[in-house]
């Protein structure tokens, strides 16, 4: 696993989870994103660059069942 916590556009996404895109981030701007493992994480809607860095900010938890 990446032990930074960091992944490219274009790159398999290894954790489900919830994800920061780091270039808007850096920019002032917060875009936060639910991606699964096995896709491909995607670039971003609201950065101008074409290759940002998602960065994992939460691990998706178990599915619970509810009645």
């Amino acid at each position: 696993m990446n032990s930074s916590r960091t992944w490219k556009t274009g790159e398999i996404c290894r954790v489900s989870g919830t994800y920061r895109c780091q270039n808007c981030h850096f920019a002032g701007r917060e875009v936060v994103k639910q991606f699964e493992a096995g896709k491909v994480l995607p670039m971003c809607d609201a950065s101008p660059d074409n290759d940002v860095t998602w960065r994992l900010i939460r691990e998706a938890g178990p599915v619970k069942a509810t009645a």
